[in-house]
């Protein structure tokens, strides 16, 4: 698990998405910002787009509104007013 992040994107209604994966990419409001495993703690905006993952065997996207994440100890978590998995 060395190399695993555990994603989790949550918003007013509930956890839209909670996976382990490989890398994720979350828009800002001053552009993207690409995150891989053991990345420095951090706290961030996030803006209106799509927060795009990788796991093993794929890549997928999360549509989000805007919201705040916070990143530290392998774990992103996304707090979002509002987030659609896309299909």
């Amino acid at each position: 698990m060395a190399d695993r992040i555990h994603l989790k994107v949550v918003t007013p209604g509930g956890v839209t998405l909670e996976q382990d994966i490989n890398y994720v990419n979350l828009p800002t409001p001053e552009g993207s910002v690409g995150i891989l495993a053991n990345h420095a703690p951090m706290l961030c905006a996030v803006g209106k787009g799509k927060i795009r993952y990788r796991f093993e065997g794929g890549e997928s996207f999360v549509s989000v509104s805007g919201g705040v994440a916070s990143v530290g100890d392998n774990e992103v978590t996304v707090l979002a007013d509002e987030a659609r998995i896309e299909e």
